[in-house]
């Protein structure tokens, strides 16, 4: 297949295999890649083995493996590539959470691989005596059991690639309340240019984000009431101000965490505006960059949020 055939394939196929351990989906994976073109396979155990040497790990590791998966499956489907997810994905709730999870990328299929518990014993003890990988008899009854429910519960008809919902549905807020804009400082009004943005001490020579400061601007003239709701720590307080009074910038409440709080933003700044913000404004849109914070405010309390630069971090 050509590139330029790849590029005119809109949508992605993911093929999500489902069996208990020796019911043959890697074998049928290997095989599938050496006579389809434009096709990836991932495998929990290859993540497991490449990173951490083992394929036995504790749920700390497993989530950072399933992590993986998902970052690793999402970036081929993204590039146009297709994807085998080769794992047991026997479990109802697995197969839910990978068609809400990759839907809108692909269109899914799955390839079931159901064979007697005896079957499936025979295999595994063969290749334990192969490779001195063992896997117990109790650990594929559980697989079988749950392949056996899940069967009962859903059909593994494919599903065509759908985007998912996004439409808008903001929290009712009393109208009656003084307007405000709530604003970000570092990365949203401030650009920090080089600066560490866990040291602001110094952050009175970071440099103005001019479109962000016309915003609020407008929005003072217009009456509202501009916040100012920071991740900092309130130690770096009296810099924040000399940076703020450097350009000008006009506002009505500055809102900083506590020091030596080191927990995520998005905790510390739903904790804020629910215990100094909620009840007292109504808020009229938020101005943010980090994509847990933006997510938190859109998600969690329904107000609009304008993202005003990249924020994965």
């Amino acid at each position: 297949m050509t590139r330029q055939n790849i590029n005119k394939h809109t949508f992605p196929k993911l093929l999500i295999l489902v069996g208990a351990p020796g019911s043959g989906k890697s074998t049928f994976a290997k095989y599938f890649l050496r006579t389809e073109e434009n096709w990836v396979r991932v495998n929990r155990d290859d993540f497991r083995m490449m990173q951490f040497g083992d394929t036995k790990m504790n749920f700390f590791y497993e989530e950072r493996i399933s992590k993986m998966v998902e970052a690793s499956t999402i970036a081929l489907l993204k590039s146009k590539t297709n994807v085998i997810i080769d794992a047991t994905n026997c479990g109802l709730r697995t197969i839910e959470d990978m068609i809400e999870t990759y839907t809108e990328y692909a269109d899914i299929q799955f390839k079931v691989f159901d064979l007697p518990t005896e079957e499936l014993v025979s295999r595994c003890d063969k290749r334990n005596a192969e490779i001195g990988k063992f896997i117990p008899k109790r650990a594929i009854e559980k697989y079988v059991n749950q392949l056996r429910f899940t069967k009962e519960k859903f059909d593994f008809q494919p599903i065509p690639r759908r985007l998912k919902e996004t439409e808008n549905k903001y929290v009712t807020q009393n109208e009656n309340l003084p307007k405000a804009v709530i604003c970000d400082l570092d990365g949203t009004l401030s650009i920090l240019n080089g600066r560490d943005p866990y040291n602001a001490s110094t952050c009175e020579n970071d440099l103005l984000n001019k479109p962000v400061a016309k915003v609020l601007e407008m929005a003072k003239n217009e009456g509202y009431k501009i916040i100012l709701l920071s991740g900092r720590e309130n130690v770096y307080r009296e810099p924040t101000i000399r940076f703020l009074q450097k350009y000008n910038i006009d506002y009505d409440l500055l809102i900083m965490r506590n020091a030596n709080d080191f927990r995520k933003d998005s905790i510390i700044k739903r904790e804020i505006f629910e215990n100094e913000i909620q009840g007292k404004y109504f808020v009229e849109f938020l101005l943010d960059d980090r994509n847990q914070v933006v997510d938190m405010w859109r998600k969690e309390l329904g107000l609009p949020c304008f993202q005003v630069n990249y924020g994965d971090f």
